[in-house]
């Protein structure tokens, strides 16, 4: 006996149309999710810098940690944040803080992959 079979396009439909009647779409639904997600910034020199300032104005978002190895480019960070993050000079102790939700990741380019295996291990969402 022969399967019917269906297209892509009669599946995709399908799959919208049960999405939909489910209600998964609308994300004020969404159980479990947080009010605010804490952040965690590595590298907040340059490019760092200019995503710390695209961040801050987000109500939802919260800069909890930042992390250089320049300790004037870190205190210059925490000045702009009004104080409240706390500090690391060594990305690896940003990454144990249980309580970060994310990481934003500014650091050279030769860091970046290595610092989103370590952010993936620590259970971190990555920017």
């Amino acid at each position: 006996m022969a399967a019917s079979r269906i297209t892509r396009r009669e599946f995709a439909k399908a799959g919208a149309a049960a999405t939909m009647a489910m209600g998964v779409l609308k994300p004020e639904r969404v159980l479990g999710a947080n009010e605010r997600i804490r952040l965690g910034f590595l590298g907040v020199a340059n490019r760092g810098g200019q995503l710390l300032d695209a961040f801050r104005p987000h109500a939802d978002a919260e800069i909890a940690a930042l992390c250089d190895v320049s300790r004037s480019t870190l205190d210059r960070a925490q000045q702009r944040v009004g104080g409240k993050a706390a500090t690391f000079g060594d990305f690896r102790k940003l990454l144990d803080q249980k309580d970060l939700d994310a990481v934003v990741i500014a650091t050279p380019d030769h860091w970046h992959a290595l610092q989103t295996i370590a952010a993936c291990n620590a259970g971190k969402d990555v920017y």
